[in-house]
């Protein structure tokens, strides 16, 4: 007699996300709104509940479910379908697509393996520097390029560090905290930059298309760049002293590997030297823009998207130089395909939805009835959330969750009569803050699928910096963030 074979978990769950996420959106449509609430708005948060289901459920891909918006709110009524689209092509937008060509360009020409390679030759023998240097290094990178290409240069690296060690419990526990250390760093340096991680900039776009409210590149630093230091210390320690203690005495490493593939890279060449002009010139720019405006206001007109597209536009212009490629340009467009196009609709989907929940009076609803959160003190409130998001990121994408949560949070913060950056800002750092799954973000997926780490191993450490996560952000942010923003 033959069983019937059960499905497997995800199938379960995306059927459940077929069914649940138009079920919630027919519910809308078919039953009437509730008292004080508009038609439109009833709508409005029929779709976002669809969204929510299937971004977290995955029951299409992300970007195909972040087109639905341009579909949905015209055919509702709740927003023409030129109101529904502009979203798509916010500013922030173009910013994320200039970071992403200017990374492209990095990737390209190896420039960012050249600079990884140079500071780890330098961190000697001993294995808590080494450790330090390959985490603060990942870190570094990250703030420029994506966590995930990041966590791919870094991990073989490592690996190529560690392969010929003896396998002693010292050398397989130095090895695991080299792996865990170059996941966690890969998410924790991209919250120090607006262009480091998804959430980061889908916050910023929606302060200035909310509020009309800029944050400045610089701005974002003088918060994320010290939350970022912070807890890069801090998962050092853990891993180190806490986590997955070793002794030290014990590990005995050569520095042979690196060195040598530093020296197959020769001489910094013509394309990385104009390549490096590029990058310096559109990262000084970044952050002294606000500064000099200060003191030469004909530069009014300039901003972190102009900064971004003109430092892309200029790699498909200035010629590589060199024996290779002497004429071809830094960057060419057949590499572009490479590009995470559909981030960039995930953030046009969540700048839609906040404006249709702005738009219909949504948020306004829901900041009555969520008046009596506020009653909790702000500290609580903040460390509520971020341990919220944290812990939901563990399973569900960062972005896509950040997305959901601000027109929320923009009402939260309007019943409360908060400033709305105390609760946005640990909300989107919190979102890049989980540490404890492979799926929870693609640099634990990189080092998970090295075979050096058990997702036991990934927990236990994870959690602890999970729990150091939501002290560390929810101090910093309530503290720092009014001093920044106001």
């Amino acid at each position: 007699m033959k069983t019937a074979s059960k499905k497997p978990p995800i199938i379960r769950l995306r059927i459940a996300g077929w069914l649940t996420g138009p079920a919630l959106l027919a519910m809308t449509i078919l039953f009437p709104a509730p008292e004080g609430m508009s038609v439109s708005a009833w709508y409005t948060a029929g779709i976002a509940l669809l969204l929510a289901v299937w971004w977290s459920t995955e029951v299409l891909p992300i970007p195909v479910t972040s087109l639905l918006p341009i579909l949905l709110f015209p055919a509702l009524g709740v927003m023409s379908t030129a109101e529904s689209t502009a979203s798509y092509a916010a500013p922030t937008i173009f910013l994320l697509l200039g970071g992403f060509l200017i990374a492209m360009g990095l990737e390209k020409w190896n420039l960012h393996r050249r600079l990884a390679l140079h500071l780890l030759a330098r961190t000697g023998n001993n294995p808590a520097i080494v450790l330090a240097g390959f985490m603060g290094i990942t870190a570094l990178l990250s703030m420029w390029i994506s966590n995930t290409a990041s966590a791919l240069m870094m991990t073989p690296i490592a690996l190529s560090l560690t392969t010929d060690l003896a396998k002693t419990s010292a050398h397989q526990r130095f090895t695991l905290c080299l792996m865990l250390g170059i996941a966690y760093s890969a998410s924790i340096g991209g919250l120090a930059t607006i262009i480091g991680t998804p959430p980061n900039l889908l916050l910023v776009a929606f302060m200035q298309q909310t509020y009309g409210f800029e944050i400045s590149f610089l701005d974002w630093m003088l918060l994320g760049l010290p939350v970022a230091g912070v807890m890069l210390c801090l998962a050092w320690w853990v891993l180190l002293k806490w986590a997955m203690p070793f002794d030290i005495s014990k590990v005995r490493l050569s520095q042979g590997s690196i060195v040598g593939d530093l020296k197959k890279l020769g001489k910094l060449s013509v394309p990385e030297k104009r390549l490096a002009f590029v990058f310096l010139l559109v990262a000084t720019a970044w952050i002294v823009r606000v500064p000099v405006q200060q003191y030469f206001p004909m530069l009014s007109w300039l901003d972190d998207t102009l900064i971004a597209v003109g430092g892309a536009v200029l790699m498909f212009i200035i010629p590589a130089g060199g024996a290779a490629e002497k004429w071809a340009a830094l960057l060419d467009w057949e590499r572009t395909r490479n590009i995470p196009w559909g981030v960039l609709l995930l953030f046009g989907a969540g700048l839609s939805l906040a404006r249709g929940i702005e738009k219909t009076g949504l948020a306004l609803w829901l900041g009555e009835h969520l008046a009596i959160a506020t009653t909790l003190q702000p500290v609580l409130m903040i460390a509520g959330l971020v341990a919220l998001v944290i812990f939901m990121t563990e399973l569900t994408s960062n972005t896509a969750t950040t997305a959901t949560l601000l027109p929320v949070l923009a009402a939260l913060s309007l019943a409360g009569d908060l400033t709305p950056m105390l609760l946005f800002a640990p909300a989107a750092l919190a979102a890049s803050c989980a540490f404890m799954l492979p799926v929870a973000t693609a640099p634990n997926a990189v080092v998970y699928s090295t075979g050096n780490v058990t997702i036991p191993q990934m927990a236990r450490a994870g959690l602890k910096l999970n729990l150091i996560g939501i002290l560390v952000i929810t101090g910093m942010t309530y503290w720092i963030a009014p001093w920044i923003f106001g």
